[in-house]
């Protein structure tokens, strides 16, 4: 079975034209710090913010016929809340704080005891930490 999550916008691609906000029926794009985030609590996935966006920016996460590698952490959206290190945020703690270097890094170790839930990318308060797929 398909696990279908809402959108996620590729900052990359995204050239800030906002349709896809003006598209989005219960208004769960938004901009935040002159950036693009996705309220995952709003986001029905009608997926109208697809079908105006001109750049493809704005992106379907499926796992069908993929395989999860673990997550990334967009260094541009990240502003070091630490949340994500707190105990339930990630139901076996896989992001670290490395002090040395300032970032939060995901631990793809044992990648194959992550339950898939896709929780951390749903909770992140700044829309950073994406799922890497192959």
């Amino acid at each position: 079975m398909e696990k279908l999550f809402p959108i996620s916008i590729n900052t990359n691609l995204c050239v800030r034209c906002q349709k896809c906000s003006y598209s989005c029926p219960p208004k769960a794009i938004f901009w935040k710090d002159s950036m693009r985030y996705v309220d995952y609590n709003k986001c029905k996935g009608c997926l109208k913010c697809i079908e105006v966006c001109e750049h493809g920016a704005v992106e379907v996460i499926s796992l069908e016929g993929k395989t999860l590698e673990g997550f990334e952490i967009d260094e541009n959206r990240c502003n070091l809340c630490l949340n994500c290190t707190k105990d339930k945020f990630c139901f076996q703690n896989r992001f670290k704080f490395i002090e040395s270097e300032k970032k939060i890094n995901f631990d793809s170790q044992n990648l194959g005891d992550c339950l898939n839930c896709l929780k951390c990318f749903k909770d992140c308060p700044q829309n950073a930490i994406l799922p890497k797929l192959s």
